[in-house]
Protein backbone atom coordinates (compact mmCIF):
# COMPACT_ATOMS: atom_id res chain seq x y z
CA UNK A 1 0.00 0.00 0.00
CA UNK A 2 3.08 2.44 0.84
CA UNK A 3 4.60 1.94 -2.81
CA UNK A 4 1.07 2.44 -4.20
CA UNK A 5 0.89 6.23 -2.45
CA UNK A 6 4.32 6.54 -3.41
CA UNK A 7 3.83 5.63 -7.02
CA UNK A 8 0.77 6.82 -7.90
CA UNK A 9 0.40 10.46 -5.72
CA UNK A 10 3.35 11.86 -3.81
CA UNK A 11 5.95 10.55 -6.39
CA UNK A 12 4.05 12.12 -9.51
CA UNK A 13 3.04 15.87 -6.72
CA UNK A 14 6.63 15.96 -6.03
CA UNK A 15 7.80 15.96 -9.59
CA UNK A 16 5.22 18.76 -10.54
CA UNK A 17 6.09 20.69 -7.52
CA UNK A 18 10.29 20.93 -8.48
CA UNK A 19 9.46 21.63 -11.99
CA UNK A 20 7.15 24.77 -10.95
CA UNK A 21 9.78 25.60 -8.07
CA UNK A 22 12.27 25.04 -10.54
CA UNK A 23 10.61 27.39 -13.22
CA UNK A 24 9.29 30.35 -10.57
CA UNK A 25 13.41 30.43 -9.32
CA UNK A 26 14.58 30.55 -13.07
CA UNK A 27 12.00 33.57 -13.60
CA UNK A 28 12.91 34.90 -10.03
CA UNK A 29 16.36 35.32 -11.26
CA UNK A 30 15.89 36.54 -14.47
CA UNK A 31 13.37 39.42 -12.52
CA UNK A 32 16.02 39.80 -9.85
CA UNK A 33 18.95 41.40 -12.84
CA UNK A 34 16.39 43.17 -14.73
CA UNK A 35 15.06 45.01 -11.39
CA UNK A 36 18.80 45.59 -10.39
CA UNK A 37 19.18 47.33 -13.95
CA UNK A 38 16.67 49.04 -14.18
CA UNK A 39 17.62 50.05 -9.92
CA UNK A 40 20.95 51.47 -11.49
CA UNK A 41 19.90 53.35 -14.26
CA UNK A 42 17.12 55.47 -12.45
CA UNK A 43 19.87 55.94 -9.45
CA UNK A 44 22.56 56.83 -11.92
CA UNK A 45 19.99 59.50 -13.92
CA UNK A 46 19.29 60.89 -10.26
CA UNK A 47 23.54 61.77 -9.11
CA UNK A 48 23.71 62.77 -13.06
CA UNK A 49 21.05 65.35 -12.59
CA UNK A 50 22.26 66.29 -9.15
CA UNK A 51 25.76 67.05 -10.46
CA UNK A 52 24.38 68.37 -13.20
CA UNK A 53 22.34 70.90 -11.01
CA UNK A 54 19.17 70.08 -12.31
CA UNK A 55 15.95 71.14 -10.96
CA UNK A 56 12.93 69.17 -9.56
CA UNK A 57 11.53 69.22 -13.27
CA UNK A 58 14.42 67.14 -14.73
CA UNK A 59 14.80 65.14 -11.55
CA UNK A 60 10.91 64.04 -12.37
CA UNK A 61 12.00 63.27 -15.83
CA UNK A 62 14.61 61.25 -15.56
CA UNK A 63 12.34 59.32 -13.07
CA UNK A 64 10.31 58.21 -15.83
CA UNK A 65 12.32 58.19 -18.39
CA UNK A 66 16.93 58.18 -17.25
CA UNK A 67 18.56 60.02 -19.91
CA UNK A 68 21.23 58.26 -21.55
CA UNK A 69 23.74 61.39 -20.64
CA UNK A 70 22.71 61.24 -17.46
CA UNK A 71 22.86 57.46 -16.34
CA UNK A 72 26.67 57.96 -18.22
CA UNK A 73 27.43 60.91 -16.01
CA UNK A 74 26.18 59.50 -12.62
CA UNK A 75 27.57 56.37 -13.07
CA UNK A 76 30.91 58.18 -12.95
CA UNK A 77 30.18 59.63 -9.97
CA UNK A 78 29.40 56.71 -8.19
CA UNK A 79 32.82 55.46 -9.42
CA UNK A 80 34.98 57.90 -7.97
CA UNK A 81 33.47 57.65 -4.59
CA UNK A 82 33.69 53.89 -4.78
CA UNK A 83 30.18 52.85 -5.10
CA UNK A 84 29.92 50.32 -8.10
CA UNK A 85 27.14 49.17 -9.68
CA UNK A 86 26.53 45.73 -8.10
CA UNK A 87 26.27 47.52 -5.09
CA UNK A 88 23.48 49.82 -6.05
CA UNK A 89 20.32 47.49 -5.37
CA UNK A 90 22.10 44.67 -4.02
CA UNK A 91 20.26 44.51 -0.86
CA UNK A 92 16.90 45.67 -1.75
CA UNK A 93 16.75 43.33 -4.79
CA UNK A 94 17.99 40.57 -2.53
CA UNK A 95 15.57 41.17 0.21
CA UNK A 96 12.90 41.49 -2.23
CA UNK A 97 13.54 38.08 -3.81
CA UNK A 98 13.69 36.17 -0.83
CA UNK A 99 10.57 37.41 0.07
CA UNK A 100 9.35 35.98 -3.27
CA UNK A 101 11.03 33.10 -3.27
CA UNK A 102 9.51 32.09 -0.08
CA UNK A 103 6.11 32.82 -0.80
CA UNK A 104 6.63 31.15 -3.78
CA UNK A 105 7.88 27.75 -1.95
CA UNK A 106 5.20 28.27 0.76
CA UNK A 107 2.42 28.11 -2.20
CA UNK A 108 4.16 24.60 -4.22
CA UNK A 109 4.37 22.74 -0.58
CA UNK A 110 0.36 24.10 0.28
CA UNK A 111 -0.27 22.94 -3.18
CA UNK A 112 1.78 19.70 -2.74
CA UNK A 113 -0.13 18.79 0.41
CA UNK A 114 -3.30 19.64 -0.64
CA UNK A 115 -2.95 17.87 -3.96
CA UNK A 116 -1.65 14.73 -2.03
CA UNK A 117 -4.33 15.08 0.43
CA UNK A 118 -7.30 15.43 -2.17
CA UNK A 119 -5.70 12.54 -4.24
CA UNK A 120 -5.13 10.25 -1.04
CA UNK A 121 -8.95 10.38 -0.44
CA UNK A 122 -10.41 10.07 -3.80
CA UNK A 123 -8.02 7.08 -4.17
CA UNK A 124 -9.22 6.00 -1.37
CA UNK A 125 -12.88 6.38 -1.64
CA UNK A 126 -11.94 4.44 -5.25
CA UNK A 127 -10.58 1.49 -3.41
CA UNK A 128 -13.27 1.51 -1.09
CA UNK A 129 -15.95 1.54 -4.37
CA UNK A 130 -14.29 -1.46 -5.97
CA UNK A 131 -13.71 -3.45 -2.97
CA UNK A 132 -17.48 -2.99 -2.35
CA UNK A 133 -18.48 -4.39 -6.00
CA UNK A 134 -15.46 -6.70 -5.87
CA UNK A 135 -17.47 -8.43 -2.52
CA UNK A 136 -20.89 -7.99 -4.31
CA UNK A 137 -19.57 -10.05 -7.32
CA UNK A 138 -18.64 -12.66 -4.57
CA UNK A 139 -21.47 -12.84 -3.50
CA UNK A 140 -23.43 -13.75 -6.99
CA UNK A 141 -22.18 -17.32 -6.11
CA UNK A 142 -24.85 -17.50 -3.25
CA UNK A 143 -27.32 -16.46 -5.88
CA UNK A 144 -27.65 -12.91 -3.94
CA UNK A 145 -28.69 -10.01 -6.80
CA UNK A 146 -29.17 -6.52 -4.71
CA UNK A 147 -26.87 -3.48 -5.59
CA UNK A 148 -27.54 -0.24 -3.47
CA UNK A 149 -25.77 2.94 -5.24
CA UNK A 150 -25.67 5.68 -3.16
CA UNK A 151 -24.21 7.53 -5.33
CA UNK A 152 -25.00 8.79 -8.93
CA UNK A 153 -23.22 10.80 -10.65
CA UNK A 154 -21.52 10.87 -14.23
CA UNK A 155 -17.65 9.43 -13.70
CA UNK A 156 -16.22 6.27 -15.10
CA UNK A 157 -16.89 4.48 -12.05
CA UNK A 158 -20.56 5.66 -11.85
CA UNK A 159 -21.18 4.49 -15.28
CA UNK A 160 -19.62 1.11 -14.34
CA UNK A 161 -21.89 0.16 -11.55
CA UNK A 162 -25.05 1.35 -13.01
CA UNK A 163 -23.74 -0.78 -15.88
CA UNK A 164 -23.07 -3.57 -13.77
CA UNK A 165 -26.99 -3.11 -12.19
CA UNK A 166 -28.12 -3.70 -14.83
CA UNK A 167 -26.20 -6.74 -15.58
CA UNK A 168 -27.15 -8.20 -12.22
CA UNK A 169 -30.54 -7.05 -12.77
CA UNK A 170 -30.64 -9.23 -16.39
CA UNK A 171 -29.38 -12.38 -13.90
CA UNK A 172 -31.86 -11.74 -11.43
CA UNK A 173 -34.56 -11.75 -14.17
CA UNK A 174 -32.66 -14.90 -15.97
CA UNK A 175 -32.56 -16.56 -12.91
CA UNK A 176 -36.00 -16.13 -11.93
CA UNK A 177 -37.29 -17.17 -15.46
CA UNK A 178 -35.01 -20.45 -15.26
CA UNK A 179 -36.88 -20.91 -11.99
CA UNK A 180 -40.07 -20.71 -13.15
CA UNK A 181 -39.36 -22.18 -16.37
CA UNK A 182 -38.11 -25.45 -14.59
CA UNK A 183 -41.38 -25.76 -12.35
CA UNK A 184 -43.29 -25.22 -15.32
CA UNK A 185 -41.33 -27.96 -16.69
CA UNK A 186 -42.08 -30.51 -13.71
CA UNK A 187 -45.80 -29.31 -13.67
CA UNK A 188 -46.20 -30.06 -17.43
CA UNK A 189 -44.32 -33.65 -17.41
CA UNK A 190 -46.71 -34.46 -13.99
CA UNK A 191 -49.80 -32.96 -15.84
CA UNK A 192 -47.95 -35.16 -19.30
CA UNK A 193 -47.32 -38.10 -16.93
CA UNK A 194 -50.99 -38.68 -15.93
CA UNK A 195 -52.66 -37.77 -18.89
CA UNK A 196 -50.77 -41.02 -20.69
CA UNK A 197 -51.16 -43.09 -17.72
CA UNK A 198 -54.48 -43.26 -17.48
CA UNK A 199 -54.75 -44.54 -21.06
CA UNK A 200 -51.62 -46.62 -21.25
CA UNK A 201 -53.47 -48.42 -18.15
CA UNK A 202 -56.82 -49.11 -19.71
CA UNK A 203 -54.96 -50.07 -22.72
CA UNK A 204 -53.17 -52.51 -21.07
CA UNK A 205 -55.91 -53.73 -18.95
CA UNK A 206 -57.77 -54.18 -22.57
CA UNK A 207 -54.99 -56.19 -24.08
CA UNK A 208 -54.63 -58.11 -20.91
CA UNK A 209 -58.27 -59.65 -21.59
CA UNK A 210 -57.77 -59.97 -25.22
CA UNK A 211 -54.69 -61.38 -24.48
CA UNK A 212 -55.58 -64.26 -21.52
CA UNK A 213 -59.75 -64.67 -22.87
CA UNK A 214 -58.72 -66.37 -25.75
CA UNK A 215 -62.99 -67.43 -25.85
CA UNK A 216 -63.87 -63.80 -25.61
CA UNK A 217 -67.10 -62.81 -27.89
CA UNK A 218 -65.98 -61.30 -31.00
CA UNK A 219 -68.46 -58.11 -30.40
CA UNK A 220 -66.47 -57.17 -27.03
CA UNK A 221 -62.89 -57.95 -28.56
CA UNK A 222 -64.22 -55.08 -31.36
CA UNK A 223 -65.38 -53.17 -28.64
CA UNK A 224 -62.25 -53.36 -26.69
CA UNK A 225 -59.95 -53.02 -30.04
CA UNK A 226 -61.98 -49.62 -30.98
CA UNK A 227 -61.22 -48.19 -27.24
CA UNK A 228 -57.90 -49.28 -28.02
CA UNK A 229 -57.52 -47.33 -31.39
CA UNK A 230 -59.50 -44.50 -29.46
CA UNK A 231 -57.05 -44.10 -26.88
CA UNK A 232 -54.18 -44.46 -29.13
CA UNK A 233 -55.57 -41.53 -31.63
CA UNK A 234 -55.49 -39.06 -28.46
CA UNK A 235 -52.57 -40.01 -27.20
CA UNK A 236 -51.29 -39.51 -30.67
CA UNK A 237 -53.09 -35.81 -30.54
CA UNK A 238 -51.43 -35.06 -27.46
CA UNK A 239 -48.13 -35.89 -28.09
CA UNK A 240 -48.49 -34.05 -31.14
CA UNK A 241 -50.00 -30.78 -29.96
CA UNK A 242 -47.16 -30.72 -27.17
CA UNK A 243 -44.54 -31.21 -29.78
CA UNK A 244 -46.05 -27.52 -31.64
CA UNK A 245 -46.39 -25.52 -28.45
CA UNK A 246 -42.73 -26.73 -27.72
CA UNK A 247 -41.87 -25.48 -31.10
CA UNK A 248 -43.79 -22.30 -30.73
CA UNK A 249 -42.00 -21.70 -27.33
CA UNK A 250 -38.33 -21.92 -28.34
CA UNK A 251 -39.48 -20.13 -31.94
CA UNK A 252 -38.69 -22.83 -34.14
CA UNK A 253 -41.76 -22.28 -35.97
CA UNK A 254 -42.02 -19.81 -38.83
CA UNK A 255 -45.34 -18.30 -40.13
CA UNK A 256 -45.90 -17.84 -43.61
CA UNK A 257 -48.29 -15.01 -43.54
CA UNK A 258 -50.11 -15.23 -47.20
CA UNK A 259 -53.88 -12.92 -48.32
CA UNK A 260 -56.34 -15.25 -47.29
CA UNK A 261 -60.51 -14.64 -46.91
CA UNK A 262 -62.32 -15.51 -44.31
CA UNK A 263 -64.51 -17.05 -46.08
CA UNK A 264 -61.69 -19.60 -47.61
CA UNK A 265 -60.08 -19.73 -43.38
CA UNK A 266 -63.80 -20.58 -41.45
CA UNK A 267 -65.12 -23.07 -44.40
CA UNK A 268 -62.21 -25.47 -44.17
CA UNK A 269 -62.56 -25.36 -40.01
CA UNK A 270 -66.17 -26.17 -40.80
CA UNK A 271 -64.77 -29.08 -42.98
CA UNK A 272 -62.52 -30.38 -40.74
CA UNK A 273 -65.60 -30.34 -37.59
CA UNK A 274 -68.33 -31.73 -39.81
CA UNK A 275 -68.13 -35.45 -38.37
CA UNK A 276 -68.21 -34.27 -34.75
CA UNK A 277 -70.70 -31.51 -35.59
CA UNK A 278 -72.78 -34.23 -36.86
CA UNK A 279 -72.45 -36.13 -34.10
CA UNK A 280 -72.94 -33.98 -31.64
CA UNK A 281 -76.46 -32.82 -33.22
CA UNK A 282 -75.43 -28.93 -33.52
CA UNK A 283 -74.89 -26.85 -37.08
CA UNK A 284 -72.09 -24.65 -37.62
CA UNK A 285 -73.10 -21.13 -39.25
CA UNK A 286 -70.87 -19.01 -40.95
CA UNK A 287 -71.73 -15.36 -41.32
CA UNK A 288 -70.55 -11.97 -41.73
CA UNK A 289 -68.02 -10.71 -44.44
CA UNK A 290 -66.54 -13.81 -45.65
CA UNK A 291 -64.96 -11.38 -48.71
CA UNK A 292 -62.95 -9.76 -46.05
CA UNK A 293 -58.56 -10.94 -46.51
CA UNK A 294 -55.99 -10.83 -44.29
CA UNK A 295 -52.20 -11.94 -44.28
CA UNK A 296 -52.26 -15.21 -42.16
CA UNK A 297 -50.47 -18.35 -41.73
CA UNK A 298 -53.67 -20.47 -42.83
CA UNK A 299 -52.67 -23.95 -41.68
CA UNK A 300 -51.74 -22.89 -38.02
CA UNK A 301 -55.13 -20.68 -38.22
CA UNK A 302 -57.09 -23.55 -39.05
CA UNK A 303 -55.42 -25.57 -36.20
CA UNK A 304 -56.18 -22.87 -33.68
CA UNK A 305 -59.43 -22.39 -34.45
CA UNK A 306 -60.81 -25.66 -34.93
CA UNK A 307 -59.64 -26.33 -31.28
CA UNK A 308 -62.05 -23.11 -30.35
CA UNK A 309 -64.59 -24.68 -32.58
CA UNK A 310 -64.09 -27.76 -31.26
CA UNK A 311 -64.30 -27.03 -27.66
CA UNK A 312 -68.29 -24.87 -28.58
CA UNK A 313 -69.23 -28.19 -29.81
CA UNK A 314 -68.20 -30.14 -27.10
CA UNK A 315 -69.97 -28.25 -24.55
CA UNK A 316 -73.21 -27.49 -26.87
CA UNK A 317 -76.43 -28.97 -26.53
CA UNK A 318 -77.78 -30.98 -29.73
CA UNK A 319 -80.31 -29.14 -31.94
CA UNK A 320 -78.10 -26.26 -30.78
CA UNK A 321 -76.05 -23.77 -33.72
CA UNK A 322 -72.28 -22.83 -32.80
CA UNK A 323 -72.35 -18.96 -35.13
CA UNK A 324 -69.17 -17.61 -36.63
CA UNK A 325 -69.61 -14.07 -37.10
CA UNK A 326 -67.38 -12.31 -39.74
CA UNK A 327 -66.42 -8.21 -38.67
CA UNK A 328 -63.82 -6.38 -41.37
CA UNK A 329 -62.58 -2.71 -40.27
CA UNK A 330 -59.04 -1.56 -41.97
CA UNK A 331 -57.30 -2.01 -38.59
CA UNK A 332 -58.36 -5.75 -38.02
CA UNK A 333 -60.43 -8.76 -39.16
CA UNK A 334 -62.35 -10.49 -36.28
CA UNK A 335 -64.20 -14.01 -35.70
CA UNK A 336 -66.83 -14.25 -32.93
CA UNK A 337 -67.74 -17.79 -32.22
CA UNK A 338 -70.70 -17.61 -30.25
CA UNK A 339 -72.10 -21.19 -29.00
CA UNK A 340 -75.56 -21.28 -26.42
CA UNK A 341 -73.79 -24.53 -23.87
CA UNK A 342 -73.77 -24.62 -20.65
CA UNK A 343 -70.82 -21.49 -20.08
CA UNK A 344 -67.94 -21.63 -17.99
CA UNK A 345 -68.00 -20.91 -14.58
CA UNK A 346 -66.51 -17.23 -13.41
CA UNK A 347 -63.58 -19.00 -11.01
CA UNK A 348 -62.81 -21.17 -13.99
CA UNK A 349 -63.06 -18.53 -16.77
CA UNK A 350 -59.70 -17.11 -16.46
CA UNK A 351 -57.66 -20.23 -16.65
CA UNK A 352 -59.00 -21.87 -19.50
CA UNK A 353 -56.15 -20.49 -21.54
CA UNK A 354 -53.79 -22.51 -19.25
CA UNK A 355 -51.73 -25.48 -20.38
CA UNK A 356 -53.48 -28.38 -18.57
CA UNK A 357 -56.53 -26.87 -17.10
CA UNK A 358 -59.73 -28.57 -17.01
CA UNK A 359 -62.56 -26.83 -15.93
CA UNK A 360 -65.44 -28.71 -13.71
CA UNK A 361 -67.89 -28.77 -16.83
CA UNK A 362 -64.80 -30.01 -19.21
CA UNK A 363 -65.31 -33.31 -20.70
CA UNK A 364 -63.94 -36.61 -19.41
CA UNK A 365 -61.34 -37.27 -22.01
CA UNK A 366 -60.33 -33.48 -22.48
CA UNK A 367 -56.80 -32.60 -21.99
CA UNK A 368 -56.86 -28.93 -21.14
CA UNK A 369 -54.59 -28.24 -23.75
CA UNK A 370 -56.39 -27.00 -26.87
CA UNK A 371 -57.61 -23.61 -26.16
CA UNK A 372 -53.61 -23.31 -24.38
CA UNK A 373 -51.99 -23.83 -27.91
CA UNK A 374 -54.90 -21.83 -30.19
CA UNK A 375 -53.99 -18.65 -27.90
CA UNK A 376 -50.01 -19.37 -28.52
CA UNK A 377 -50.63 -19.77 -32.52
CA UNK A 378 -52.86 -16.81 -32.82
CA UNK A 379 -50.50 -14.45 -30.92
CA UNK A 380 -47.75 -15.72 -33.19
CA UNK A 381 -49.76 -14.27 -36.02
CA UNK A 382 -50.30 -11.01 -34.41
CA UNK A 383 -53.71 -11.18 -32.92
CA UNK A 384 -55.43 -11.73 -30.04
CA UNK A 385 -58.46 -13.96 -28.66
CA UNK A 386 -60.43 -13.36 -25.87
CA UNK A 387 -63.55 -15.31 -23.80
CA UNK A 388 -66.51 -14.20 -21.76
CA UNK A 389 -68.85 -16.86 -20.89
CA UNK A 390 -72.57 -17.17 -18.42
CA UNK A 391 -73.22 -20.35 -16.94
CA UNK A 392 -76.18 -21.54 -18.55
CA UNK A 393 -76.17 -18.99 -21.29
CA UNK A 394 -73.26 -20.34 -23.64
CA UNK A 395 -69.81 -18.57 -24.35
CA UNK A 396 -68.39 -16.46 -26.68
CA UNK A 397 -64.63 -16.55 -27.84
CA UNK A 398 -63.39 -13.32 -29.76
CA UNK A 399 -60.72 -13.62 -31.96
CA UNK A 400 -58.88 -10.62 -33.66
CA UNK A 401 -56.17 -10.32 -36.02
CA UNK A 402 -54.18 -7.14 -36.23
CA UNK A 403 -54.07 -5.78 -39.84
Amino acid sequence: MKHHYLRRIILPVTLIALVVGVVASLTLAKSYRQYRQRSNQEIAALVGVVVTGGDAREVITNLRQPSIDQISTGTEVLRQYGYFASDYASNSAAWLCWRVLVVIVIMLVAFALTAIAYFSWRDWRRQRQITGLIDYIGRLNERIYDLHLEENSEDEFSILSNELYKVMVLLRETADNNQKARQDLETALADISHQLRTPLTSMQVMIDNIYEDLEMPVAVRQDFLRSISHQVESMSNLVLTLLNLAKFDNGSIRLRQHPISAGELLNEVRGRLEVLADLQGVNIVIAGDLSAKAKLDKHWQVEALVNIVKNCLEHSQSDSTVKITVHNSPLFLRFTIKDSGEGIASKDLRHIFERFYKAKNSAADSIGIGLSFAKTVIEADNGQITVKSEEGKGTEFTVTYFK
